[in-house]
């Protein structure tokens, strides 16, 4: 017997199969129970399952989840001719047809519009929405906030966006760091201290200061405070004040008494406003001298000390040219050693050195004369590196003088605090924040202040109910601590951590106009509405189709946020910031590469859709936008042809826009050096991994996961055998087969781009010699094949032509991409044939690209939650 479960699946089988046999007698055609029957359910059904997949049977379910994606799957395998397997009884064409077209109709019937997961803001959402709000354009995430997972390739999917105790806590505390912004706690009151700093706890920084005899001494002075002066390695200002300041210090001069007396320049390293941040002390040589004054100095600062006017300055050219005139006329000997030497080291060890040749009894000393072409070349000799040789010759005047010797200091403290300059900015800030309320306190004030931050926050207008509730909340605070500031303290934070804040349309049906408002502008810029878009939606007009479409069109005019934040996932360019290219491959990849490669992709999208041009430029331009760097080395292009002497070019930066062919094998996002270096591992290239790259990204047609144990594709170092005949063992698996026909000959086609995107005819083959890599050219590459439909390609420039003469196929790909991003989900088969006919219409206006974006905001797929 067969009980009431076994009952209910064998009714529901049979309805099932009525259904299909009364929908393809309708059509007049086989019907779709017999083709299933015969080519399918000797595999898939609950007796066998192959691949642990079973065909939902049951017509109840079709409009469960599961049961919609498992027809969804079952109609991509019998379209693309993956199932029945290659080495099965294949229906024929009409055959496949009539599941087709039942599928079709089936999915279309029981595929919802909408079903968006509640979908908090992502970890870039948020910090945009924060630097936003509170004008904090400097905003980011504070760090070991919780990454976000990526689904489909973006950031912002609800199923994806998970929300976790660690996620809280950091939110909670990301929203104490922002409301501490405004309302910083209380400034903590510092007792007065002593601290007392001997000269061996100053800073030597290089050949800045020199410990002699127990005292620090200075003997150079200059601008350069790393190379010209000395400060407490032990002691930062504990709070902002007024310090106290002792310094016991003495100099030696041996120059002649009309000489300036040697000054000692104390200054703050960080001071706000009109306080003293510096002090001249003129020390006389002779005995050592305390002076005592006082200084301000910021939270965190200390006192830096530098010889004002030193005997030389080896960073001003001209003085150090005149300095080294006098010296070596008046000491020929240091130009004789440095002569012999060539050049001595660097430093104290130099000197030394120095000292031993001019000691010597075989040093030959000619006399130098004033303007000799001798003393020219001697000055030259030594100046030709100023800094190393001024290094070396401080050590003479550490020694000998002039030079100052500091033998203590003592610092004590605050005196007095006063506000620093981040205070200052903090209190300004606060002004601003709280308006009317940073003079006086009423009811009335403080409820017009929370109902425009909450209007801001929640990216809506917040209910009475939800001002008084806040209203309370502030109030409660400020009676409990006395202040204000506390209350409203609690209610930013408070609101930073709320779900209306944190969640975007919130509930099932259609979007309101507050939040179609948030789903526009978070799609094309990364960010809550402006006043712009939410005075709309609270007037109810941001939802007519005309309104839609102003705003639409305002907000991509320029919008460079959404070029890159788009672009970037949809392409997957993160990896270009990751890798790191072999450097048999290129000997100096720098950021200038790396930039150059990722600006051109964002530049290139936002010319396009600027000047509403066909998405058909995005795959063959007539132009490429690129720096020195990549189109010299990377593109080859003739305008970036070195023209300085080789070592003496200065690369520029600057992006430039360059005319190209627009069927020859440059320009596009099928050659862009930034997309073959991210669908590369930085050594070899990876053609499986291209082709799958193209049918999940510019064709729309991912194939399903691989198999499970299927091994990898391995390289052949050796360059014995090609990745194509290599890959051939996948396509005797007849599993492996079908998805292959489709996969193989779009990797290939890239297979002249190496790793970074340069252009080859052949396969590198490295071998070592003598410690050193050498490249020579191996096995040619053959990137031709034969695209499922029947299209032959001999390389890029074929599938190029390919998608340019049939768009609809990259638009198709590219709208469902702009609107999984856009509305957080993946879309369903319903939603597909909508946007479908969205490109289909825009054919007909030749696809300009702008114009697109338009149509999708318009459809019910974008309106829907």
């Amino acid at each position: 017997m067969l009980g009431r479960k076994g009952v209910f699946v064998l009714i529901a089988t049979v309805m099932f199969w009525s259904s299909v046999q009364c929908w393809a007698e309708g059509k007049g055609k086989r019907d779709a129970r017999a083709v299933l029957q015969e080519f399918c359910m000797d595999c898939h059904d609950r007796s066998a399952a192959e691949g642990d997949f079973v065909l939902p049977l049951e017509a109840s379910s079709w409009n469960q989840p599961d049961a919609v994606k498992s027809l969804e799957l079952v109609h991509t395998m019998i379209e693309k001719k993956i199932m029945p397997p290659v080495d099965m009884d294949q229906p024929s064409e009409a055959d496949r047809r009539v599941v087709l077209d039942w599928l079709d109709k089936t999915l279309i019937d029981n595929s919802p519009l909408g079903g968006t997961p509640l979908r908090r803001l992502s970890g870039r959402e948020y910090a945009n929405t924060v630097s936003q709000i509170f004008g904090l354009t400097d905003y980011s995430l504070p760090a070991g906030f919780p990454p976000d997972n990526q689904q489909h390739g973006f950031d912002n999917q609800g199923e994806a966006l998970v929300i976790a105790a660690s996620h809280l806590e950091s939110m909670a505390d990301a929203a104490t760091q922002i409301a501490d912004q405004f309302f910083p706690p209380p400034r903590k009151t510092v007792s007065i201290k002593t601290f007392d700093v001997p000269a061996k706890d100053l800073v030597i920084s290089y050949s800045s200061a020199c410990l002699i005899d127990g005292a620090m001494r200075l003997a150079s002075s200059g601008t350069n405070v790393n190379r010209h002066a000395t400060w407490p390695t032990k002691f930062e200002a504990p709070v902002s004040g007024r310090y106290r300041i002792e310094i016991t210090a003495s100099s030696f001069d041996p120059r002649n008494a009309s000489k300036p007396v040697p000054a000692l320049l104390v200054e703050a390293t960080q001071m706000t406003g009109d306080e003293a941040k510096q002090s001249s002390l003129r020390i006389k040589p002779g005995p050592k001298q305390t002076f005592e004054f006082e200084i301000g100095l910021d939270a965190g600062a200390t006192i830096r000390m530098r010889y004002a006017n030193g005997p030389f300055d080896y960073e001003d050219k001209a003085a150090y040219t005149k300095f080294l005139e006098t010296l070596l006329v008046q000491e020929p000997e240091i130009a004789a050693a440095w002569k012999k030497l060539r050049s001595p080291a660097r430093g104290g060890s130099g000197w030394e050195r120095l000292k031993e040749v001019m000691a010597s009894k075989d040093l030959d000393v000619p006399p130098l004369q004033p303007g000799s072409d001798a003393l020219k070349q001697a000055v030259k000799s030594v100046s030709s590196n100023a800094v190393s040789s001024g290094e070396t010759l401080v050590y003479k005047f550490f020694e000998e003088g002039p030079f100052i010797a500091i033998e203590r200091l003592r610092i004590t403290g605050p005196m007095a605090q006063y506000q620093d300059r981040d205070q200052q900015r903090l209190a300004r800030k606060r002004e601003q924040f709280v308006g009317e309320l940073a003079d006086r306190f009423d009811q009335a004030a403080l409820q017009r202040f929370l109902a425009k931050f909450l209007r801001s926050t929640f990216r809506r207008a917040p209910t009475q109910a939800e001002i008084d509730r806040y209203t309370k909340l502030v109030q409660r605070e400020h009676q409990k601590t006395g202040s204000l500031d506390d209350g409203l303290h609690l209610a930013v934070r408070t609101a930073l951590i709320s779900p209306a804040f944190l969640y975007r349309s919130i509930g099932p049906g259609q979007l309101s106009d507050h939040e179609l408002a948030s789903r526009l502008s978070y799609f094309l810029t990364s960010a809550p509405p402006d006043e712009t878009l939410l005075k709309l939606a609270e007037s109810g007009r941001l939802s007519s189709s005309g309104e839609l479409e102003k705003q639409t069109r305002r907000l991509l005019k320029n919008s460079n946020t959404f070029a890159e934040d788009f672009t970037s996932q949809w392409l997957g360019l993160d990896a270009v910031d990751r890798l790191m290219p072999d450097a048999r491959l290129i000997r100096l990849f720098s950021n200038d590469h790396r930039q150059g490669m990722r600006k051109e992709v964002v530049m290139t999208f936002q010319h396009v859709l600027d000047r509403n041009q066909s998405v058909t430029q995005l795959i063959a331009p007539d132009f490429v936008f690129t720096n020195e760097a990549v189109g010299r080395e990377i593109y080859d292009l003739p305008s970036f042809k070195a023209t300085a002497k080789k070592g003496k070019q200065k690369t520029s930066k600057a992006m430039k826009q360059v005319a190209v062919d627009p069927e020859g094998r440059v320009g596009g996002l099928l050659s862009m050096p930034a997309i073959m270096m991210a669908t590369a591992n930085g050594v070899d290239t990876q053609p499986v991994l291209r082709g799958v790259w193209l049918l999940e990204n510019i064709l729309g047609s991912p194939p399903p996961e691989p198999p499970k144990a299927v091994p990898a594709l391995t390289p052949d170092t050796a360059g014995a055998t090609s990745p194509k005949a290599r890959l051939a063992a996948h396509m005797a698996e007849p599993s492996c087969a079908a998805c292959h026909r489709e996969i193989d000959p779009l990797g290939f086609v890239l297979e002249n781009f190496d790793p970074i995107g340069r252009w080859r005819e052949t396969y590198p083959v490295y071998t070592e010699q003598d410690g050193k890599s050498k490249r020579a050219d191996g096995l040619p590459i053959d990137a031709t094949g034969t695209l499922p439909s029947g299209e032959d390609l001999r390389d890029v420039t074929d599938l190029k032509k390919y998608l340019v003469a049939k768009p609809t196929r990259f638009a198709g790909c590219l709208s469902e991409k702009l609107m999984t991003y856009a509305t957080g989900r993946s879309l369903n088969y319903r939603e597909r044939q909508i946007v479908s006919g969205i490109v289909v219409a825009a054919g007909e206006n030749d696809l300009k690209f702008a114009d697109l974006i338009v149509e999708l905001v318009d459809s019910e797929v974008f309106r829907t939650k």
